[in-house]
């Protein structure tokens, strides 16, 4: 069976380091994307997301460049086995392009809950839109899935 891989891609008016630090920090990823975080920013450091209590995945960190490239595993509850994730920077006019990669996506028994995560208007494009709305304007509704 064939891995699916979602590629999408946001310009951000902000730098990269605002917008690296938006996808790395604690604080930061508490207020647009998931309710509790714990990152390592080591390579082979820990990573932990809650979308709730008992709700949540897990992963090491595979590739940090700062304000460039952050990569990591993730896994738990809604994955049979670890995808990985990849945000990529890079400086363009005033602000940042932001591609996200989300690989290893399987297909069938068990992956539901990744059946709309590339889809218009939802899961990865709502969260995007989210991390854009915090980084851009400080508001944004509050973290949780958004398949």
């Amino acid at each position: 069976m064939a891995a699916k891989t979602i590629t999408k891609k946001l310009f951000i008016k902000a730098a990269p380091e605002r917008v690296f630090k938006a996808l790395t920090g604690k604080q930061e990823l508490e207020h647009w994307f998931v309710q509790e975080a714990i990152v390592d920013l080591n390579p082979g450091g820990e990573i932990h997301t809650n979308w709730a209590p008992g709700m949540g995945e897990h992963g090491k960190v595979v590739a940090v460049k700062p304000s460039e490239l952050f990569s990591f595993t993730w896994e738990g509850q809604f994955s049979p086995s670890p995808t990985t994730i990849t945000f990529a920077l890079a400086p363009e006019k005033d602000g940042t392009l932001l591609t996200l990669t989300h690989s290893g996506i399987g297909e069938g028994k068990g992956w539901e809950a990744y059946s709309n995560m590339g889809n218009e208007g939802k899961g990865w494009e709502a969260h995007l839109k989210d991390l854009q709305s915090w980084v851009e304007t400080g508001t944004c509704p509050p973290p949780g899935p958004r398949g």
